[in-house]
């Protein structure tokens, strides 16, 4: 839609038509005719009669264009007020909680801040719980999210750079930095990359996603999402560019590498000793998750003199009655368990934990009892899952699932010459991949994420002095 030429109520009243929430307010300032316009819900009624209207009608004077000059000076009592030249920005000022005083005479326009405090309030993090650390979370307002990063970091060279995106959403979005230490070229590569995008709207994190990243035919992510402050604060220091989106209680951060994804807020909440154990086990689980029923296809189709005896008897023993090939239970089990998941995602949080933790139950013994699986696939695919769950990130849980169907597929074809040839091409894949510049598999230095596999001691420097 093409804006009209020039400043004047009729034309604000002319793009808003049919808007219902657009209110306005005629007046009178002693002989010279203007026009308030807010839109009802972005902006504070009460503010605007105490702080707007009652100033106008009792202290400005004389001329258009006198009056004009006193909003601009301190006349009216608001903390913010912008002198409107155009009325595409009129507009812009409209949706973002302001009030505008139209002057018809002058065909100009002064925008005061009215937002309204009603906005959900910072609440624990809903996915990604800790025990000791920060309890306040991302919201849906951006302006409430840069106010609980500037709590978190209270340095004077933190960097916000904010503009719309989207040619119909006009989306609020703020490149985050802190100046020396993330690299300058970084910053210009996202800013240059978000102003050049050409999408329509910019309001769900699959629009954010696929227009930062661009497109890619790839399973791993490649910005990492977080709901912790406290996080998105770590990785700025670190180095990294944040973004933060109007209407997404979620920041992004860039560049990544498959290690970002294997760490977790926890680790940096307990001693060095006792994360680095766990980061072991995180990454055991890890290749258990991906590799654990590739295996066992492959072994009990193809190399079963690799398997001890005890434990092929027990095997074969349990695979008797059943009429399927290795193959078929694997692929159908890994395949039922999606589903399970995915049932569990979409239903209400207490019906879909009882659909999954039950249908997991009797599906899995029915099916045993009717001799349709035998119990190892059974165990194999289950403890492949859990391990799955053992992954801090859910972007790469996604990316795992999709790999482990690949690998599974390999070994049914080939045996553990199908799941090496898998392995090797998981790792082309990976080593192919970069995020803004970086490669997906470059270990980071302690400066940004203090060791990849063993967390490393943070020394205070009282014992830096000593050592």
């Amino acid at each position: 839609m093409d804006f009209p030429a020039g400043i004047s109520s009729a034309h604000v009243r002319q793009v808003f038509q049919g808007a219902a929430d657009l209110t306005e307010r005629r007046l009178d300032l002693k002989g010279v005719c203007a026009t308030a316009f807010f839109l009802d819900g972005l902006t504070a009624g009460k503010d605007i009669a105490q702080v707007l209207l009652r100033p106008a009608s009792e202290c400005l004077s004389g001329s258009a264009e006198e009056m004009y000059r006193q909003c601009l000076t301190g006349t009216i009592w608001a903390a913010v007020a912008k002198e409107v030249q155009d009325l595409p920005t009129l507009c812009s000022l409209l949706v973002n909680g302001f009030a505008v005083l139209v002057f018809d005479s002058l065909g100009r326009a002064v925008a005061f801040e009215m937002k309204t405090g009603e906005k959900r309030i910072p609440a624990p993090p809903a996915v990604e719980h800790t025990v000791k650390g920060a309890k306040d979370s991302f919201t849906e307002t951006v302006r409430t999210n840069t106010s609980l990063l500037r709590r978190h970091l209270r340095s004077p060279f933190l960097r916000l750079t904010e503009f719309p995106v989207g040619s119909k959403s006009r989306t609020n979005v703020a490149v985050v930095w802190l100046e020396g230490v993330t690299p300058p070229a970084l910053v210009s590569a996202l800013t240059r990359r978000l102003k050049g995008l050409t999408v329509e709207s910019f309001v769900t994190p699959a629009a954010v996603e696929e227009a930062v990243t661009g497109s890619r035919c790839t399973a791993f992510p490649l910005l990492r999402s977080t709901e912790r402050t406290d996080r998105f604060a770590q990785a700025i220091l670190g180095g990294q560019v944040g973004l933060l989106v109007d209407g997404l209680p979620v920041g992004y951060l860039m560049p990544v590498g498959l290690w970002d994804f294997l760490t977790s807020p926890e680790d940096e909440d307990t001693d060095f000793v006792s994360a680095s154990l766990i980061r072991v086990l995180r990454y055991a689980a890890l290749l258990l998750s991906l590799l654990l029923p590739a295996l066992y296809a492959a072994l009990a189709a193809f190399h079963q003199e690799m398997i001890p005896t005890k434990l092929l008897q027990a095997i074969i023993e349990s695979k008797q009655q059943v009429p399927f090939p290795t193959l078929f239970e694997v692929l159908g089990l890994l395949i039922a368990f999606e589903l399970l998941q995915e049932a569990g995602v979409h239903l209400p949080q207490s019906l879909g934990q009882a659909v999954s933790i039950i249908g997991g139950l009797v599906v899995g013994t029915a099916a045993v009892e009717a001799k349709l699986i035998s119990p190892a696939a059974l165990i194999v695919v289950s403890v492949a899952g859990v391990c799955g769950y053992v992954i801090p990130g859910r972007e790469l849980q996604s990316a795992v699932r999709a790999w482990r169907f690949v690998l599974t597929i390999c070994a049914a074809l080939a045996g553990l010459f199908g799941v090496t040839a898998g392995l090797i091409a998981l790792l082309l894949h990976l080593g192919s991949i970069k995020s803004f510049g970086r490669g997906y598999l470059r270990p980071f230095d302690r400066a940004t994420t203090g060791g990849v596999i063993l967390r490393r001691r943070l020394k205070t420097q009282a014992e830096r002095a000593d050592s």
